[in-house]
């Protein structure tokens, strides 16, 4: 029989997905923010989710700002995941805390998940227990990270390993909020047209 929390959670996920049907691709919106707050997760600023995203542990996820997952991604959080400020993620994300014994298939502990500021997953990209990953990393299409992977990487594989040093120059990256991306000259925009473009990003 269908719990109270089940039955809860899989309305919030719909009105999740039928947010992120309503608004311009790409950017969040105020409900998606309400709609993770209310399942648990702990949300510091701009989140947009793609249709078709779940949760499970909600209440042990911590994201950043600027964070936005891409269609049919899947967060377990049983344990704890924490996702830093400009963290972009293509379709089919998969990040998950849980572990199982390799002989009785019991559920044990696995480990958190901890991922730092600036970080881009391509598509099927699945991130595993106990991992790590540093600031300013690429993780190529998909990869399956089990181990932790540094800070300035771009990292890829079965398993994902690092393949070569990320040097970014430039502070500015791209973003799908105007006020976040080096592409909108922020600061020499007139005020009207600021306040134009970041209520549109977020209703």
């Amino acid at each position: 029989m269908l719990s109270y929390q089940t039955i809860l959670q899989g309305c919030l996920e719909g009105l999740l997905s039928l947010s992120a049907r309503l608004h311009l691709p790409g950017t969040g919106s105020w409900w998606q923010e309400i709609l993770l707050r209310a399942m648990g997760a702990r949300v510091g600023g701009p989140v947009y989710c793609a249709p078709g995203c779940s949760f499970l542990g909600a209440k042990n996820l911590r994201f950043g700002r600027y964070v936005s997952l891409g269609a049919g991604s899947r967060v377990v959080s049983w344990l704890g995941v924490t996702v830093g400020d400009h963290f972009m993620a293509s379709d089919f994300l998969n990040i998950n805390d849980g572990n199982h014994d390799p002989v009785t298939l019991f559920p044990k502990k696995g480990g958190e998940i901890k991922i730092g500021s600036r970080v881009w997953c391509g598509t099927h990209v699945t991130i595993c227990a106990g991992v790590e990953i540093g600031d300013d990393v690429i993780i190529g299409a998909g990869s399956v990270v089990v181990k932790s992977i540094p800070s300035n990487t771009i990292a890829a594989g079965v398993p994902a390993r690092p393949i070569r040093v990320l040097e970014r120059k430039t502070t500015g990256l791209w973003s799908f909020w105007p006020e976040a991306s080096a592409e909108f000259d922020w600061k020499n925009i007139p005020l009207w047209k600021r306040r134009l473009h970041w209520l549109r990003a977020r209703i």
